[in-house]
């Protein structure tokens, strides 16, 4: 009885973009547009950093608008603002260690924005 291997997935566009959406959405979106013909696996997980990074850049705006608009309660805003950098880190990286894996990542919070595949 032969044992069939498993199939090996290229996980070097996804891990990237789930690396990229650290920082906002631009990065996994150009992967998801440049990986949606012909690397599923990659798209799908492109896509879903693109919209964990929307996410990130909403949370940190609103947070910025509290610091800036609101007098009293300024301080809130920053804490928001650090609150969100720490959590898109934590939840980034471990999104990049799934993938890494070639298993598919997941966030606990999820928007769409961009259409994921499967």
């Amino acid at each position: 009885m032969s044992q069939e291997p498993y199939a090996v997935v290229d996980t070097q566009a996804a891990e990237i973009a789930q690396i990229g959406a650290i920082i906002g959405p631009v990065i996994p979106y150009a992967i998801y547009r440049l990986r949606r013909e012909r690397d599923p696996f990659g798209a799908t997980e492109a896509a879903r950093a693109a919209n964990f990074g929307t996410l990130v850049l909403a949370a940190f705006a609103a947070a910025t608008l509290v610091r800036v608009l609101v007098p009293f309660l300024g301080f809130l805003g920053t804490v928001g603002q650090l609150a969100v950098v720490a959590s898109s880190v934590v939840l980034c990286l471990q999104a990049f260690s799934a993938v890494h894996r070639g298993v598919p990542a997941s966030y606990p919070i999820d928007i769409k924005v961009v259409k994921t595949h499967g």
